[in-house]
């Protein structure tokens, strides 16, 4: 695990790799490894991997969540409305995406302005809600690929890694637990959750996982948006060196703390609330005034200006 927290600063310093975006596209599979010797060195991997050694190596390098058939313990095999499915996930992804980073590209990542930061400000909230969908459509656009790469060349099918989770959580634990970044999930619970419940409460099982989560972002952070970037004009609000580390894990304590509340008095889909299309609305405001806590290095890193290039966007000449 040490070596995996060293290779993408390596890597990025011996291939002279500043662009955050491309930075990050290459770390992400690294936090997937780290979790995934987690769960192997506890014991925790899905049985169907552990059937032979070529199995589980197929298993640990999967860029996805290998569904396994639980009588047979064999990878499920993706059928053609698979394919077909996630094919036009993924048309629907980049369409979306181009719509979303053109209109978001014209006002600078931030519709309403940069002016306010109060909590509960509506601009401020606007704007949190604007960059929350942009990473659910960025996360979006990466599973369909990566899905229907699994599926043609391997035929192996997979689990859907996000679901709309801005727009459909029915509760927080819906939220982060079936909806946002599942792959993520599967392996925080079987790496940190699994290993840790065994000897400890829920709660602090709960709380591990979500430390973890803070504390892979942190790393990401620093690897991606910090580790030696070449700094930009003077004129630029937005640099590099602005970033400092430590706001994306307060994000995730903030988020542990409003899901054990709700595992305390129950979620918003069991209060009754009317009409039953506003629940997600509560669900995502639990968060959403917290979210620049975790946007701030991205946009400090110039994170989305950097992944401009990754589809098609209309952008605006000055």
């Amino acid at each position: 695990i040490g070596l995996y927290l060293i290779i993408p600063c390596i890597y990025f310093d011996a291939m002279h790799i500043d662009n955050s975006a491309l930075r990050q596209t290459f770390a992400l599979p690294i936090v997937i490894y780290i979790f995934r010797t987690l769960e192997a060195s506890s014991g925790n991997a899905p049985h169907g991997a552990t059937k032979s050694l070529g199995m589980y190596m197929t298993y640990y390098i999967f860029p996805g969540e290998i569904i396994f058939d639980p009588k047979t313990s064999l990878p499920m095999k993706a059928t053609r409305k698979d394919i077909t499915r996630n094919f036009t996930r993924l048309l629907r992804a980049i369409i979306a995406n181009s719509l979303l980073f053109s209109f978001m590209s014209h006002f600078d990542y931030t519709p309403f302005g940069r002016e306010s930061r109060h909590y509960l400000h509506p601009k401020h909230l606007g704007n949190c809600f604007f960059v929350a969908l942009y990473f659910q459509q960025c996360l979006e656009f990466i599973d369909a690929l990566t899905s229907v790469m699994s599926n043609t060349i391997s035929g192996i099918k997979t689990a859907r890694m996000m679901d709309s989770p801005v727009l459909k959580s029915e509760s927080i634990a819906d939220f982060w637990s079936r909806r946002w970044n599942y792959l993520i999930h599967c392996v925080l619970k079987r790496g940190v959750y699994k290993p840790i419940r065994k000897y400890k409460s829920v709660t602090f099982a709960s709380l591990a996982v979500f430390l973890a989560s803070g504390l892979i972002h942190e790393f990401l952070n620093y690897s991606v948006q910090v580790h030696n970037r070449m700094e930009v004009p003077t004129d630029s609000i937005y640099k590099p060196s602005h970033i400092r580390l430590g706001s994306n894990l307060a994000f995730f304590v903030w988020a542990f703390a409003v899901s054990s509340i709700e595992r305390a008095l129950g979620s918003f889909s069991s209060m009754g609330i009317s009409p039953p299309r506003a629940v997600p609305f509560f669900v995502v405001m639990t968060s959403l005034p917290f979210a620049f806590w975790f946007v701030e290095p991205y946009f400090q890193g110039r994170f989305f200006w950097e992944n401009e290039g990754a589809v098609f966007t209309i952008m605006r000449m000055d």
